[in-house]
């Protein structure tokens, strides 16, 4: 059901447009103004996270105000400063993940909108604060640690003090006292119309596939649709979490109907990085168009999950990526993932198993769960090490470092000779201060693959380089 909201607010003066400012010293922010109405906040870190302001008569939206109340009032004053002005009326969340939603409360005055979903994960979420800010915490230390032995004024120094900032400023933020996490109050099922006066967002669940909950937010005067985190030029596309369902109908018919609306979308953004041109979601849609229904064919014969990637190589829309930096290697292991998790959708994941068996009954659960799926070496019941990495580091993220290590170990046990595996193993371990454990798997990871540096560059941090 579609419903629209005409809100009658008081009227102001529409404030006169002003040149970008760029990225203030004190405002970790690059200011991009994408049309008179549309100003995007690109936070200056690791993540890169969009934070989208649209300007209309009847008031101002901020969509995805960032990873906490602090986060949320460095937006404020970039507004101010910006635009003259730093109330804002509406707040949308694109999708549930903190990073993108715990800012809400730095606008109490606002009204908070998201699906239907994101309340009940950002409720169960907030019991991951404290957890959360010690993980970032210890990134902070390695960030810091790494940054003694670098040149400040080199690319490596540089990019280390942006994370240690980045990670300072969430742990800060996370840590404030009274800090609460306001999850939306005005919710949708399917479709939420925003009338501006000037301007109006339609928003529309775009299907379970980074979250539960992704919506997308088109602004059709302006030629512009908000994607979230769906897709990114830098990592995984789309970019899946470990939902144990997706909606690929769903994304086509939604992305098919941006797609096709009078006039064309100009303007693509995304939740991280970059804003795309048309031609480059066109591209994504028939993308996941050709490889969805292939997938489902070669399952009707029968065809196991190597053969499949081995018959679905990396289609040619997807070169505009290579243009974007990303390397031939990354970008077959971005497809390799994109074949193995919608593949997933026609088999039983064993990953997706452990991970329910987890929320319902703990990491013992978990475990079992694991032992008994292996047990019976079905061939439709399928265990991919990238899935259980996945699951392992969204676990860590969340400050659930025990369950993380558990799944992990279950990884190192399933797929000995990948190098990768111990790494990560490794990670956590470090992160719940296990050093010489995690001095042994990162030494093991260099045995198997001498050539990762992530693993060489952890054993300095840890005062166990050779």
């Amino acid at each position: 059901m579609r419903r629209t909201l005409g809100l009658a607010l008081a009227a102001f003066t529409a404030v006169a447009a002003v040149p970008a400012l760029g990225a203030d010293p004190e405002l970790p922010f690059r200011v991009q103004r994408l049309s008179e109405r549309i100003v995007i906040f690109t936070e200056l870190s690791p993540w890169e996270s969009n934070h989208v302001v649209i300007v209309g008569e009847q008031g101002l939206v901020l969509v995805d105000p960032g990873h906490t109340p602090l986060m949320g009032r460095l937006i404020r004053q970039a507004l101010k400063q910006e635009l003259g002005r730093d109330r804002v009326d509406w707040v949308v969340d694109t999708h549930e993940h903190w990073g993108h939603t715990w800012g809400n409360a730095a606008f109490p005055e606002a009204v908070v909108i998201g699906h239907e979903r994101v309340a009940r994960v950002m409720a169960a979420d907030a019991a991951n604060r404290e957890a959360r800010a010690g993980v970032f915490r210890g990134q902070a230390e390695q960030a810091a640690a790494r940054l003694k032995g670098l040149d400040p004024a080199s690319e490596e120094g540089r990019a280390a003090r942006l994370q240690l900032d980045h990670c300072e400023r969430i742990v800060h933020g996370l840590s404030e006292p009274g800090f609460t996490v306001r999850v939306p109050e005005l919710t949708f099922s399917d479709q939420l119309g925003l009338d501006l006066g000037d301007v109006s967002l339609e928003m529309s669940f775009l299907g379970r596939g980074h979250s539960d909950s992704d919506i997308v937010v088109l602004i059709p005067e302006d030629k512009t649709v908000l994607l979230g985190c769906f897709f990114l030029e830098q990592g995984p596309l789309p970019v899946f979490g470990n939902q144990p369902k997706l909606d690929p109908e769903r994304w086509l018919e939604v992305l098919g109907a941006v797609l096709d609306r009078e006039p064309e979308v100009e303007h693509v953004v995304l939740g991280q990085h970059a804003v795309w041109p048309r031609e480059r979601l066109a591209a994504m849609r028939d993308y996941v168009a050709g490889l969805w229904p292939a997938l489902q064919r070669l399952d009707a014969e029968n065809v196991d999950l190597e053969s499949a990637v081995a018959r679905l190589p990396v289609p040619a829309e997807l070169g505009f990526l290579r243009q974007a930096g990303v390397s031939e290697e990354d970008l077959e292991g971005f497809h390799r993932l994109e074949v193995t998790t919608l593949w997933r959708q026609l088999q039983e994941s064993a990953a997706a198993a452990v991970e329910q068996a987890i929320a319902e009954g703990g990491v013992a659960a978990g475990v079992a769960r694991y032992r008994e799926l292996a047990a019976r070496d079905d061939s439709q019941v399928f265990f991919d090490e990238n899935e259980f990495n996945l699951l392992g580091y969204k676990l860590l993220g969340q400050g659930r470092v025990d369950q993380a290590i558990a799944v992990l170990e279950l990884n190192v046990e399933r797929f000995p000779g990948s190098w990768n595996v111990y790494d990560s193993l490794g990670e956590a371990c470090a992160v719940r201060g296990e050093r010489e454990r995690a001095i042994a798997l990162y030494r093991r990871s260099l045995e198997l693959n001498p050539d990762n540096s992530n693993g060489v560059q952890a054993l300095e941090r840890l005062g166990a380089a050779e």
